[in-house]
């Protein structure tokens, strides 16, 4: 069984359920990263439009977070959403009766993480822009269940209240630029004008969206300082930094393959290698380094490299960018809609968003530019909008279903039995 380079995961989405952990994680590890300096807090930062609507802005403090993760209005302490029991018991086993909040993880592509920890601070800006535009994005797909009058469906809502905590090590302290996504379970039903649970199944179906919306606009930003990329099936790395840089700096990955081969080698079976992963970094989490600073971290680095690795990011620090090509945004939603339509009739708008900005990738377009790209091309939609089908899809659909019916009790069968 193969257990190394596994598809690398740039939009990671986890839920969780049990309350005092949720207050732990929020004090323990979003807070302080995975590394403790004196005095170091992590600043995390409140978004999405359910914040502000409950007038959270700027740094996120312990007590609104908490009064949030408790179903609490953090300004007047009174309940926001109507379940209360984190917990409930079944047959004498006690489990989860609410999720308290999600956390999408967000995080670049390793050569980013270097270049940009290492010595170069506009990168790890630029990083923060495209997680924003991303989130503005998935706030969008917010659903709420309805269940009123015989009603059994969901109702799109728009808005989150969402918190960011922005990390740069991995727990092995190599350079990995992160960030945590909080999602609170709490939308504002505009329709019934409350607070209710957050459906988030519409955000997983647009994962691939959002993850291609975050390297388009990264991969962007880096050509605008003087970078160039390569990019490769999944995502791409800033050109000239070699696999074995990257190697170097992904000791976390490598313990982790390590786990795992060594349970293999044991005679254990792994049904599923990738959840199987996710556990094994979850049990074999390092304690948190003491007394490291960003400067002895930085250090650290450097002495890892050979002169030929620090020289190949050194000459990256210059800001070099060439002159900008207007792109052909009608010519790569003809490719996206050419790669998606001879698979399948319907597909979901985003999906062809998402193929165009990976076609697109870092080429000088925002993404209004391909929405407006894409309503030219006057797509059939379903009844919420995000189902798509082409006019030419369509009538050749039509001339199947009108030939199949010409045809009948024209032609002798094969077989008469």
């Amino acid at each position: 069984m193969k257990t190394g380079n596994p598809a690398k995961v740039m939009l990671s989405p986890k839920a969780q359920y049990n309350l005092k952990n949720a207050k732990q994680y929020f004090r323990d590890h979003l807070q302080v990263g995975d590394y403790y300096a004196q005095e170091h807090v992590v600043q995390g930062e409140w978004f999405g439009q359910g914040a502000e609507r409950l007038e959270l802005q700027g740094v996120v403090k312990e007590k609104d977070f908490i009064a949030l993760c408790e179903g609490n209005h953090p300004g007047t302490g009174e309940r926001l959403t109507l379940r209360k029991n984190t917990t409930r018991t079944t047959d004498g086993k006690e489990t989860a009766n609410r999720r308290i909040f999600y956390d999408f993880t967000i995080s670049p592509p390793k050569s980013v993480s270097i270049v940009g920890l290492y010595g170069n601070e506009r990168i790890v800006k630029i990083h923060d822009e495209a997680v924003r535009k991303s989130m503005r994005e998935m706030e969008q797909f917010a659903l709420t269940r309805v269940r009123k009058m015989g009603r059994s469906d969901d109702r799109e809502t728009g808005n989150v209240i969402g918190a960011s905590f922005r990390h740069e090590t991995s727990r092995a302290l190599d350079p990995h630029l992160h960030t945590h996504c909080i999602l609170m379970n709490a939308t504002f039903d505009p329709v019934e004008k409350r607070w209710k649970a957050l459906q988030n199944f519409e955000m997983l179906k647009a994962q691939k969206f959002i993850e291609n919306l975050y390297y388009h606009e990264l991969a962007k930003g880096l050509k605008k300082i003087g970078y160039s990329i390569e990019n490769n099936a999944r995502d791409f790395e800033i050109q000239g930094i070699t696999s074995g840089l990257i190697g170097k700096f992904s000791k976390r990955h490598q313990q982790i393959d390590d786990a795992v081969k060594a349970h293999i080698l044991d005679g254990k079976s792994v049904r599923n290698v990738k959840e199987f992963r996710a556990q094994i970094a979850h049990e074999k989490r390092d304690r948190k380094i003491k007394e490291s600073t960003a400067d002895k971290l930085r250090s650290h680095w450097g002495e890892q490299m050979t002169d030929a690795e620090r020289a190949s990011l050194a000459t990256k620090n210059a800001s070099n960018p060439g002159a900008r090509k207007r792109p052909d945004l009608r010519a790569i939603v003809d490719w996206a809609d050419e790669h998606l339509f001879e698979r399948k009739s319907v597909v979901e708008d985003y999906q062809l968003k998402a193929a165009a900005l990976a076609r697109g990738r870092g080429e000088d377009f925002i993404l209004e530019k391909l929405n407006f790209e894409i309503e030219k091309r006057q797509y059939l939609k379903d009844e919420r909008g995000h189902k798509i089908t082409s006019r030419a899809t369509l009538g050749r659909e039509l001339k199947i279903v009108q030939m199949a019916q010409n045809g009948k009790g024209k032609y002798v069968p094969f077989c008469e039995n």
